[in-house]
């Protein structure tokens, strides 16, 4: 596997010095790959965790989002990711947080992260991944009313966890899907983030039209200088509803990696980064391949 993923990383690379998006005083290229897991012995097995930061460094990923709690192999977790220089957002969020204007459970993550920020020091989290996705709670789905109500109530405690992420001097990330702007909350889209977030992460799963899809989030980070992770589906057709159309499973890291090459040719930005779904998923990727 190491070889294959030595050869996979040396084309991502000349690709990416070709295509201009490394200069001097850029990211480095280990800070622009990200990958989600949602498994919380990632953390506290040390087999796993040792197996996680193989698969992360021999990627040259710089940075995972990961669920994990204080406590319950924590801090050898997050020393180990500090030793080889990977970022560790903690990973979070349920759709029925998104229904609170006042936003009291995220803002609760927030201040979780800030403590362990204090309790680690230097080892402790680079900030928090929100995964709130409210549009899949009912009342979002009984109609356009209670949509609107949901985005509103998703925006406001947005706000919230952001004032607070602030204060605290916590990093604070989101992840939307990519076609939230189309169904007439394209305004919503725009203030979550350039005004209740430091970043986006958009869920771009619909390979045919990858870079049409994330124009106006991107163009939304951009004009407020926050940052935008692209995020790659990689697990199998069929779980969760996925299909070919969605879904890098089939062609694998070269696929993301071609598509990732065209990306930075439409979009040059510095903000730019990209993520993979999910680390399961590519761990049964990089073993088939």
């Amino acid at each position: 596997m190491r070889n294959r993923l030595t050869f996979l990383l040396a084309a991502l690379m000349l690709g990416t010095f070709m295509s201009g998006a490394s200069t001097p005083g850029s990211p480095s290229l280990r800070e622009r790959l990200g990958v989600f897991s949602w498994h919380e012995e990632n953390v506290t097995d040390p087999e796993s965790r040792d197996r996680m930061f193989d698969t992360l460094s021999d990627l040259g990923a710089g940075e995972v989002y990961q669920a994990m709690r204080a406590g319950r192999g924590a801090r050898a977790f997050l020393e180990q990711a500090h030793g080889l220089g990977i970022g560790v957002y903690v990973l979070a969020g349920q759709p029925e947080w998104g229904l609170d204007p006042q936003g009291k459970a995220m803002v609760q993550e927030v201040e979780r992260v800030a403590e362990m920020r204090e309790r680690y020091g230097d080892a402790g989290p680079a900030g928090l991944m929100l995964d709130v996705e409210p549009y899949l709670t009912r009342k979002y789905r009984r109609g356009t009313k209670d949509a609107r109500e949901v985005m509103d109530a998703f925006l406001e405690g947005m706000r919230a966890a952001y004032a607070r992420a602030g204060e605290k001097g916590v990093t604070l990330l989101f992840c939307l899907p990519y076609w939230l702007d189309t169904r007439g909350f394209a305004d919503h889209v725009d203030a979550l983030i350039g005004e209740a977030s430091d970043g986006v992460a958009l869920m771009n799963y619909m390979k045919s039209n990858e870079a049409a899809n994330v124009e106006n989030e991107l163009a939304a980070a951009q004009r407020n200088g926050k940052r935008f992770i692209h995020i790659y589906e990689l697990q199998r057709p069929g779980k969760y509803g996925l299909t070919e159309r969605n879904t890098y499973y089939r062609e694998g890291l070269e696929g993301v990696f071609e598509s990732r090459e065209k990306l930075l040719d439409a979009y040059d930005y510095e903000g730019l980064s990209f993520a993979l779904h999910e680390y399961d998923a590519l761990k049964g990727i990089l073993d088939r391949e």
